[in-house]
């Protein structure tokens, strides 16, 4: 139930959600002749829209979460590289094979580590949500398979948890992983960057050492000033989007106190 309302709740409080609320409000409105208050949600709505379309507000957003913890060129040898999931595509029709999603640079990133001798293992963890998409397997064997079909990782390296559903589900699972194994909670923490700040607060709150090591960076450290950046864009709606799914994360994740 809680995963449920954690997918449909943020739905209204998006960029979209709100403008079409404003949008559906106004058109009530105007259908009951208080046309000022119909004219005033007309222009929020698109003023909602048009503010977290521009590539200006986007990026303000989502580089303040990723550069919470930059690339670090001087990690040590752990037991485990832990893999976030959320970055595939399943292989279902028409799909051949599985693919990997616009967070895909994860995945390369967790080889590159592994390939550089940083850990013995890599540790593939996420399930699915089958009320959103189900499809045979889970996100976490659907990482493994690029991981071995495409990136050359033998299969004795990659270690698969296919259970959890959110983010603090990964924790507890990793460890008992761990723990199965004799290893310490000292990990290489591998996930896209603007979810690294909320990830790595889960695992610490789970007594883990991690060792950030982000990827899929979306906001360059120095934003490029030009007209576009007041103009919408669809790119920048969803980025908007991302980050603010990680805002609320973090706030509900604050209430709870898996934070």
């Amino acid at each position: 139930m809680l995963n449920f309302i954690a997918k449909v709740v943020p739905v209204f409080i998006y960029p979209v959600g709100v403008a079409g609320a404003c949008a559906g409000i106004a058109g009530i409105a105007a259908v009951r002749r208080r046309k000022r208050v119909a004219a005033v949600l007309a222009f929020l709505s698109v003023a909602v829209l048009w503010f977290f379309s521009t590539p200006l507000v986007s990026y303000s957003l989502l580089r303040t979460l990723e550069s919470k913890f930059d690339p670090s060129p001087d990690l040590p040898k752990v037991p485990a590289i832990v893999l976030l999931g959320g970055c595939t595509k399943p292989a279902v029709p028409p799909r051949a094979t599985v693919e990997v999603s616009c967070a895909g640079d994860r995945i390369i990133h967790a080889a590159r580590l592994f390939k550089q001798g940083l850990a013995p293992l890599i540790i593939c963890t996420g399930g699915k949500l089958s009320f959103v998409h189900d499809f045979p397997g889970s996100e976490a064997r659907c990482m493994a398979s690029v991981l071995e079909s495409d990136l050359g990782i033998d299969s004795s390296a990659i270690v698969v948890e296919t259970k959890a559903e959110n983010t603090h589900d990964h924790a507890p699972r990793v460890g008992a992983m761990l723990a199965a194994r004799g290893a310490p909670r000292e990990i290489i923490l591998v996930t896209s960057a603007a979810h690294m700040y909320r990830a790595v607060k889960v695992f610490r709150k789970f007594g883990y050492v991690v060792h950030p090591s982000p990827a899929d960076f979306e906001a360059e450290a120095r934003f490029q000033w030009n007209l576009l950046a007041f103009l919408p864009s669809a790119d920048a709606l969803f980025e908007s989007t991302n980050a603010l799914h990680e805002y609320y994360g973090l706030v509900a994740y604050k209430i709870l106190g898996w934070i």
